[in-house]
């Protein structure tokens, strides 16, 4: 059997590398103090299983696991950890080995690994690194966080369209050469890309052949200083593997792969699903204590306003309870389902809103289907609320109430789910950070009112 058909055979299942009995191994060898039975057990370890069995230990193991390993440990394990896990392991390696861990990274995993740090940190540990390695991981830096030139690969192969098929390959065995590349990149003379050439169309040429004849010139360029929504949409919407990288002057600077966008879209997604629970997204389960119970609590507080605002409402039809004690019995459904039917249109909205499946061009028709739907479904829940109100209450007014109050609530549902967000969004507010309160307040609103003012209305005038 072939090397690799071996390896893809015995290729452990997602989540067999990190194992209970792994960890516990690993912490009676740290307790035992046998160093080299720790360092057997970590040795087979790819970087990012070894950051998930980080992440595992507790503070105090992870401690004597990095003092264990030492200079044995993988640089290439920082680039795999959260914010907070990154830090702790910063301060715990010290300038010396940071320094040396920046060494042998790549320019843009440097740069994940020190922006964080405090400028007078970053200073020290950047001044223990090579001045050519240095002025690369500065010039990271400077791009903002979330930036296409933050994240771009630095080596690529660009050459001028005036070579031969032959003259290139000369140049791909050039000392200098990048270790690893798809493409080869055609410049002008100002060094601003015009095309492109795959390396298997230029393997597969004849010698004498331009390369400006085997181009395709249907590339996307895309800014260095574009942020990660937009180039993440770009790779997606047009399914690229790669694209060039310009700096201000449209000079190629840089080549954005398709691997380091999946991390992008990977991160955008954890942090649509933890705002949509209103949780904040630098929020993991290594973030310290102090830190988690802050970020839950701001929103937290948020909640508690919007809830007073509901109980407000109740407090209007305060007389109506005291005599129809079935309203209280009854008001909770309604609220709750308009709530549930939101959160369902709030869910698909902000998705869409963020792969830029929604816009100007399309909103009329999703806001009239969402309605449409909405009403369809509040009079299937409206006949199934009235059924069950006229059974245990032996009450039709008060049936035909709550059947129209469902109505009325799943619709405003469906309007609250749409309007919120995108009015966020064009205010330049995260959508799926802000969203899910208002919408809540809505329906929560919405529902007390149909309901308590039409009994109110129709049973007790």
């Amino acid at each position: 059997m072939p090397e690799t058909q071996a390896e893809l055979k015995n290729a452990p299942e997602p989540g067999e590398v990190l194992t209970p009995e792994l960890l516990r191994a690993v912490v009676e060898a740290l307790e035992l103090g046998d160093t080299a039975r720790v360092k057997a057990l970590i040795d087979p370890l790819h970087p990012a299983d070894l950051g998930a069995l980080l992440e595992a230990m507790s503070a105090a193991d992870r401690r004597e696991l990095v003092a264990a390993l030492g200079s044995d440990l993988d640089p290439e394990v920082l680039s795999e950890l959260d914010e907070d896990l990154r830090n702790e392991l910063a301060r715990l390696l010290g300038s010396k080995s940071l320094a040396d861990a920046v060494k042998e990274l790549d320019v843009e995993d440097a740069a994940y690994v020190l922006e964080d740090l405090e400028d007078a940190e970053k200073r020290e540990v950047l001044a223990q690194v090579p001045i050519e390695d240095r002025a690369e991981v500065i010039d990271a830096l400077l791009f903002p966080e979330e930036s296409a030139g933050r994240l771009m690969h630095r080596e690529f192969l660009a050459l001028p369209g005036s070579l031969t098929a032959a003259e290139a390959i000369v140049r791909l065995t050039a000392p200098e050469a990048p270790e690893e590349f798809q493409e080869i990149f055609l410049i002008d003379a100002d060094g601003k890309p015009t095309g492109f050439v795959a390396l298997s169309r230029l393997l597969r040429a004849e010698p004498a052949t331009m390369l400006t004849d085997l181009a395709s010139s249907e590339m996307t360029v895309i800014p260095a200083a574009t942020e990660q929504k937009a180039f993440a949409y770009l790779f997606e919407h047009y399914h690229l593997n790669s694209a060039p990288i310009t700096d201000d002057q449209g000079r190629l600077v840089g080549v954005l792969t398709a691997g380091s966008v999946v991390e992008v879209l990977q991160d955008m997604h954890k942090a649509e699903v933890l705002a949509l629970g209103g949780v904040a997204d630098e929020e993991t389960l290594s973030a310290p204590l102090r830190k988690t119970t802050y970020l839950r609590f701001s929103w937290l507080f948020v909640n508690l306003l919007t809830a007073i605002l509901a109980s407000i409402v109740i407090g209007f039809f305060e007389d109506s309870l005291e005599k129809v004690v079935a309203l209280a019995i009854l008001m909770p459904i309604v609220a709750s389902m308009g709530g549930n039917a939101g959160t369902q249109t709030l869910t698909v909205v902000v998705r869409a809103l963020a792969t830029k499946e929604l816009n100007r061009t399309n909103l009329r028709r999703v806001l009239n289907r969402e309605l449409v739907m909405g009403a369809v479904n509040g009079a299937g829940f409206a006949l199934i609320a009235a059924g069950i109100t006229y059974v245990w209450f032996n009450d039709a007014a008060l049936a035909g109430i709550i059947a129209a109050a469902m109505i009325i609530n799943l619709v405003a549902a469906a309007l609250a789910g749409i309007l919120v967000p995108v009015g966020l969004n064009r205010a330049g507010v995260d959508p799926a950070v802000s969203s899910p309160v208002f919408v809540t307040t809505v329906t929560d609103v919405i529902g007390f009112l149909s309901f308590l003012g039409l009994a109110t209305w129709l049973l007790l005038r």
